[in-house]
């Protein structure tokens, strides 16, 4: 599932860049400005998490603004980056579901985080079953 696709951009996407300040983040256009996907993407946030009530993990897309887990930069309107955050979907879920396990493909590269993050998705399922 991604939400970027989702919400309808193509594959493959224009650049989409975080702007603004982590109290007022907007998803738009690198290189055009004029793509301003911030309100398709609150809504998607608002809509989808609850429909996942029933996972146990989560892999991400590393480095994507919606996905990225860490090290996203946020940008100023200068085109100078503010500071560094996660992505909005990462945000949304991690509000819903705190506790979620969550990585990323980069990181599953290697086999024995493979097996961490499985464990840890075994855990939760264990803590989480009803």
């Amino acid at each position: 599932m991604c939400p970027e696709v989702e919400i309808g951009l193509s594959v493959p996407r224009p650049p989409i860049q975080l702007n603004g300040t982590l109290d007022a983040i907007t998803l738009q256009g690198r290189d055009d400005p004029l793509i301003d996907i911030t309100q398709a993407m609150q809504n998607y946030c608002q809509l989808r998490p609850p429909q996942l009530d029933s996972i146990h993990g989560y892999i991400f897309k590393s480095k994507s603004p919606s996905c990225g887990i860490q090290k996203i930069p946020l940008f100023d309107g200068y085109g100078n980056i503010n500071t560094f955050t996660q992505g909005v979907f990462v945000s949304a879920i991690l509000q819903r579901f705190p506790t979620l396990p969550i990585t990323d493909e980069l990181t599953l590269i290697d086999e024995a985080q493979w097996d961490i993050f499985l464990l840890h998705v075994k855990q939760y399922q264990n803590d989480h079953t009803r």
